[in-house]
């Protein structure tokens, strides 16, 4: 990929992201993240999907553990779900150009993960449902192992 589409896919995803969590306009970003994966090669979509599903049960692990809420849904509102498939689409072409070691997903994920969600929180997306203390360090660790694993799994393909 080169250095061009790497930086406006970057922008676009950083875009995508504010545009999801303080709007939350569910279909408009679903159709563009529809739009992003099937600019991929289909070889690569049972990839993005996988990823897509991954953080999403991630996500519902963290709802079934009571960290927190979504403001608009009692499970996980589609524009999560476009989220999701945005990020995976960004992820796979980050992953494809970096190939970075496991020791920088880890950090990437500890300090990455929990940002965007407190990010998150301060836009009216989600609402903290258990103490600070416990949630931060809970997605501290799960986007460590998440980052890892999907960093494996799509340098193995």
């Amino acid at each position: 990929m080169n250095r061009a589409r790497f930086w406006l896919m970057t922008v676009g995803f950083d875009l995508f992201w504010a545009a999801a969590v303080a709007g939350r306009a569910s279909l408009p970003l679903a159709g563009l993240a529809l739009l992003a994966c099937g600019l991929h090669p289909p070889r690569r979509w049972p990839l993005l999907l996988l990823l897509c599903a991954a953080g999403l049960l991630m996500d519902a692990l963290w709802l079934a553990l009571g960290l927190f809420r979504f403001s608009d849904s009692a499970g996980i509102p589609l524009w999560m779900v476009a989220l999701w498939l945005a990020w995976a689409v960004w992820w796979l072409d980050l992953l494809q150009r970096f190939r970075p070691r496991t020791l920088w997903l880890l950090l990437a994920g500890a300090l990455g993960g929990p940002f965007s969600y407190w990010m998150g929180e301060r836009l009216g997306a989600m609402t903290l449902m258990a103490s600070p203390w416990r949630v931060w360090p809970l997605l501290a660790l799960g986007w460590a192992l998440f980052l890892s694993a999907s960093g494996w799994l799509a340098n193995r393909r």
